[in-house]
């Protein structure tokens, strides 16, 4: 299941960020899998699944987008109605990128506004925050917002940081909602075991580290990341592989080295994305196997 980083129309197995990569190469994001993958459409989303697991798309419009709250809810309403159909009961990992997330004052910011959406969904679903899986949340810079998501017939376990509050129970300041995710979502397929990573970035607690200072906040984050690989990795999983988003352009080669010296031997994907907080710099997820 291939994720490609220019926000094109979906394709077979194809889904369109509409992320920038941060490089002069062009690139993809791919997943492999072993077996038959099918593919259709159902309930305005596309999917792809083997026998293990599914993948699950929704796009929505620009002018959806215009009333992200709403619509957001619609959406994960829709991608939850196919797990369901498909047999697959534990969502393990979302993505989510979207038009402009830091426009708006206040309670009207559309990062808050989605999350008042995704979370709406959730309660409909009767989804639980203990059972909330890993996530990420990003802005891009063209039209339309694109969610999916990863699910399996198996039960994950997820996790949060005892360094951080957990993220569906930030103080008010953060929005009407809290955000609905775990920090990692550990799973077993078979005989193979995965740690996914949610989004990190520079937050102790539940406020940012390091306001401006590109350094310290990318000290912070892998700070984060290790302590979830050292706490929340019941089966002892490498992190082999991490999902960089930068906010400036001019980070883009000091955070390559920084990542490149300190995590040589990890495979990384550069791309320019806004983060979810206004004053973070750069955000990184991990997979782990």
């Amino acid at each position: 299941m291939p994720l490609n980083v220019q926000c094109e129309a979906f394709g077979h197995g194809l889904i369109a960020t509409g992320l920038e990569e941060a490089s002069a190469n062009s690139i993809n994001e791919v997943w492999t899998v072993n077996g038959k993958v099918s593919r259709g459409q159902s309930n305005h989303c596309y999917w792809s699944k083997t026998p293990d697991i599914i993948c699950v798309a929704r796009w929505l419009s620009k002018d959806e987008c215009e009333n992200i709250e709403q619509h957001t809810q619609i959406a994960y309403e829709a991608m939850l109605t196919v797990l369901d159909e498909h047999g697959f009961a534990h969502p393990f990992r979302f993505w989510n990128y979207l038009p402009s997330i830091n426009t708006g004052d206040g309670d009207d910011e559309v990062y808050k506004k989605f999350c008042t959406g995704r979370l709406h969904a959730f309660e409909k679903k009767r989804i639980a925050p203990e059972a909330f899986p890993a996530a990420s949340a990003l802005g891009h810079h063209t039209d339309g917002a694109v969610f999916y998501v990863f699910a399996s017939l198996v039960k994950p376990r997820h996790f949060n940081n005892h360094h951080q509050i957990n993220a569906y129970e930030y103080p008010r300041q953060y929005g009407i909602t809290s955000p609905s995710f775990a920090r990692a979502t550990a799973l077993h397929l078979g005989t193979a075991s995965f740690l996914f990573i949610s989004g990190t970035a520079s937050i102790k607690g539940h406020q940012t580290i390091a306001e401006g200072n590109i350094e310290k906040q990318l000290n912070v984050t892998m700070d984060n990341i290790n302590h979830l690989l050292a706490t929340a990795n019941p089966d002892q999983c490498e992190l082999v592989a991490i999902k960089v988003y930068i906010r400036f352009a001019n980070d883009i080669a000091y955070i390559r080295n920084w990542l490149d010296t300190h995590y040589p031997q990890v495979e990384a994907v550069y791309t320019l994305a806004d983060i979810c907080r206004k004053d973070l710099l750069v955000e990184i997820e991990g997979f782990c196997a």
